[in-house]
């Protein structure tokens, strides 16, 4: 019936999309599966977030002022929809806050409707309508907030489906922490079946917990998502208790494992606190060294102890960080120690079998250390980019060439990248999408060149023809660094049109340098 399902257009209602791809526990096979309005929400070759990535970054690095007329806006049809859940009022909603950004508002929309005094069984009911029949995200989002503030009552299940995709995680995080007493529990049940921003937002929410099960779950395995271990490295090192677990009388290999990529990710720091934000840093940093200095044997250990030289390696700060546990002699000392564990000849075996694995992570763990400990490695690599030239490890090849190596790479470009694919004719590209995958691959050459003036001239030409517009500014930006006389003979004549004529503003800007360089 026209009247049961609220949305903007026809489509899949979310809530049933995802029930039917439920497994026994709950999770998804892809927390992040493509939702069915993906079509309307941006067109199909548009450059597209990750499932939760625009709240996570709107929640974390750009929150502003709300939008307090689409707020008052959609609180006044809520209103109206729960006394008249006509098909016409119900439009209205699904035409407001499909395409809407619901994050910006959806505090003051609650406000608003509390101000009003609405009859909260009727919101609620309308709520559950708008959870589980919309088609699009953003109604799904703003029934998850009506069912979380007029309590959850029969409806949690509800809130459990659409919480294990990522885009909804932080919509069904918060309903149930509004709709749950004790919902600490439950917070931790869906942390478990969402991998990224979901898990993100999750353990965020059990900053506080108490529960001593929880907590250790934090600390040795909540913490590691999929987009940044950053985020959550504070919480695991407080709320996990890093420091009294690395006192304890029995730290397992699970446990040091752990206490490693959370230190790392306290040095990174970057999108969150650091380690200076730490109160017990130097307590822990100097507990797990202890620990290093007899028990040192894994990848995993090897990338932490260099974490924690580079961090006190700095040659600033030092002073101001003495009154929290950093004595000079305690510094002087960590930093020995990360010396000495990390010039053992042990560790050679340890990389070469790391090399020598198929698996990728394994591979660039054992590279970066390699890197680190003066091993060249570019042999090996150059294999793994030859066996999988659309992989990543470009760039790792390229870290290691001087100008021999660049030609081999340059040959071994023309014969494993198609560049008849690439060179179509310039558009506005972001370049994602499987058909781009060879345009992806050119591009770590394409920066590479820049440091090698006369190799692989035509490849240039090639990424000033790519619709990527990627490829095309990294073209331009290894010419401009190039010498005139090693330019490609029909380069300047492309370059003068790209300087007028290219789509993208910032190209034509480069090409417009690169002349004049």
């Amino acid at each position: 019936m026209a009247d049961e399902h609220p949305h903007s257009d026809e489509g899949q209602p979310i809530y049933d999309f995802l029930l039917a791809r439920l497994d026994a526990t709950g999770r998804l096979a892809d927390s992040g599966v493509e939702l069915p309005d993906v079509a309307r929400m941006a067109g199909a070759d548009s450059l597209r977030w990750v499932a939760g990535g625009l709240d996570g970054a709107l929640g974390h690095h750009a929150a502003g002022a709300p939008d307090l007329p689409t707020a008052l806006r959609v609180a006044d049809l809520i209103i109206a929809a729960a006394d008249d859940p006509s098909p016409e009022l119900l439009d209205q909603i699904a035409r407001t806050v499909a395409a809407e950004r619901a994050l910006e508002y959806v505090d003051a929309m609650i406000a608003r409707l509390a101000q009003l005094e609405a009859d909260p069984v009727r919101v609620h009911a309308l709520a559950r309508r708008l959870a589980t029949t919309a088609p699009d995200r953003g109604v799904v989002k703003i029934g998850l907030a009506l069912l979380g503030v007029t309590g959850l009552g029969d409806d949690l299940a509800v809130v459990r489906t659409l919480g294990a995709h990522e885009e909804f995680t932080l919509f069904a995080a918060v309903a149930i922490e509004n709709g749950v007493p004790e919902s600490d529990r439950e917070l931790w049940a869906l942390a478990q079946v969402v991998d990224g921003w979901g898990r993100i937002h999750c353990v965020e929410a059990l900053r506080d917990t108490t529960d001593p099960e929880i907590r250790a779950w934090i600390l040795r395995t909540g913490f590691r998502n999929s987009v940044m271990y950053e985020y959550l490295a504070h919480i695991a090192a407080t709320t996990g208790g890093l420091l009294p677990a690395l006192r304890g009388d029995d730290v397992d290999r699970e446990l040091l494992t752990a206490a490693g990529e959370i230190l790392s990710a306290l040095v990174a720091g970057g999108p969150a606190e650091d380690l200076d934000d730490y109160d017990d840093a130097a307590e822990a940093v100097d507990a797990f060294l202890v620990l290093m200095t007899v028990r040192a044997e894994t990848l995993d250990d090897f990338h932490a102890v260099g974490a924690l030289e580079q961090f006190l390696a700095q040659p600033e700060g030092w002073d101001d960080r003495a009154d929290r546990g950093w004595t000079p002699e305690r510094h002087q000392r960590l930093l020995a120690a990360c010396v000495e564990v990390l010039a053992r000849p042990a560790w050679d075996a340890t990389i070469a079998d790391g090399l020598a694995a198929d698996d990728r992570t394994t591979f660039w763990k054992a590279n970066e250390a390699a890197r680190k400990r003066g091993i060249d490695t570019f042999d090996v690599v150059f294999g793994k980019v030859a066996a999988d030239p659309f992989g990543t490890l470009w760039f790792a090849a390229w870290a290691q060439a001087d100008a021999a190596r660049a030609q081999r790479l340059v040959d071994l470009v023309h014969v494993a990248i198609p560049l008849e694919q690439i060179a179509t004719g310039g558009a506005d590209e972001p370049g994602g999408g499987d058909q781009f995958r060879p345009h992806r691959a050119l591009d770590w050459t394409l920066q590479a060149l820049r440091a090698f003036p006369g190799i692989g001239g035509d490849l240039l030409l090639v990424g000033l023809w790519s619709p990527m517009t990627r490829n095309r500014n990294m073209a331009l930006n290894a010419l401009a660094a190039w010498p005139a006389t090693d330019w490609p003979l029909p380069a300047r004549t492309v370059v003068t049109e790209l300087a007028t004529t290219d789509p993208d503003e910032r190209t034509r800007k480069l090409a417009a340098d690169a002349l004049g360089s």
